[in-house]
């Protein structure tokens, strides 16, 4: 299940192999302090926010086509993953999450996932 909370098209690509998915989103433009990964009652939720940049000197912008805001997407991944047991790491504009298939422990299925 997908949920977006703007408008904004995070696309994405989620891959099935033998023990895991890989879900890679584009993020272009974002730095890696920009984007949150975490986990919320099943849910693996990837949040990115950009500010608007501010003019400089005394030109003024003839078009400003970028959007500046908060996306958010997420992903319904069930309760048996810990956000210890998710790898990321973001890298020219991709985030890139690992997600295990199976985890043999009871889990708090809540947390903050690091991005390397």
């Amino acid at each position: 299940m997908l949920r977006s909370k703007k408008n904004y098209p995070m696309k994405s690509d989620v891959r099935e192999k033998k023990d895991a998915y890989v879900l890679d989103i584009d993020l272009p433009g974002f730095g890696k302090d920009d984007i949150k990964a975490y986990l919320e009652n099943g849910y693996l939720i990837v949040s990115a926010s950009r500010k608007t940049e501010k003019q400089r000197g005394n030109g003024r912008y003839l078009r400003q086509e970028r959007y500046s805001g908060s996306y958010r997407r997420s992903f319904f991944i069930g309760h048996q993953v810990n956000q210890e047991d998710i790898k990321a790491a973001y890298k020219r504009g991709v985030l890139r999450l690992i997600i295990p298939k199976e985890v043999a422990k009871e889990v708090s299925n809540k947390g903050t996932i690091a991005i390397a």
